[in-house]
């Protein structure tokens, strides 16, 4: 049996996200929405820094994230795999 395509939906935003974040993605495992990855800027008192990425696993029907980084992944992909890795353990 084949492991479920993961698909990343980038979200349209109208404003600013926190964290001086720009742009965030819907996560799918197959048809299956599991969580968000994003970027963000923190705040260095007079400007913004690198931009680093957050990952968060969140499934339909939850009310909080089981599960999320702060801004530590250097890449979209470091931070998917970080989610990825937390979704995979937690189904073993």
């Amino acid at each position: 049996m084949s492991a479920p395509e993961v698909r990343l939906q980038r979200m349209q935003r109208d404003e600013p996200m926190y964290i001086g974040g720009t742009t965030d993605y819907r996560v799918y495992l197959g048809s299956r929405w599991v969580g968000w990855v994003g970027d963000g800027r923190e705040w260095r008192g007079w400007r913004y820094g690198a931009r680093q990425w957050w990952a968060c696993w969140r499934e339909d029907g939850d009310i909080a994230a089981r599960w999320n980084t702060d801004l530590n992944h250097a890449s979209r992909a470091a931070a998917l795999a970080a989610l990825l890795e937390q979704i995979s353990a937690a189904s073993a």
